[in-house]
């Protein structure tokens, strides 16, 4: 009867050793599932951030080659008009192209 005991006891030992066992790899894998899927989230986030700032880059540029034509446009305009340009008109346009480029914040970078 005893030897039985302790059987029974030894059998249940080895059943708790596995049910630990089974636990641990269990919670392993669901680290490593979570890690992956964090990892792809963050992944997937980083590529939106990326894609909006190339959007709002090409914006800036697409409003830089504006502002650039409509001063070219403008430095004709004065050159056709006279061909002497006063003080005070060029300053009025020195002024309005820093004025503009101070505005957009691309300072030659």
């Amino acid at each position: 009867m005893q030897s039985e005991v302790i059987d029974d006891i030894l059998s249940v030992e080895d059943q708790a050793a596995k049910i630990v066992e089974d636990a641990e790899k269990k919670a392993k894998e669901t680290i490593s599932e979570a890690h992956d899927e964090a990892q792809k989230i963050i992944s997937e986030a980083v590529e939106r951030v990326r894609e909006n700032g190339k959007a709002e880059v090409d914006g800036a540029e697409e409003l830089l080659e504006k502002h650039l034509a409509e001063y070219e446009e403008e430095r004709v305009k004065i050159e056709e008009s006279s061909s002497s340009v006063s003080p005070d008109v060029l300053e009025k346009a020195v002024t309005r192209i820093v004025e503009r480029i101070c505005r957009t914040g691309n300072f030659g970078a």
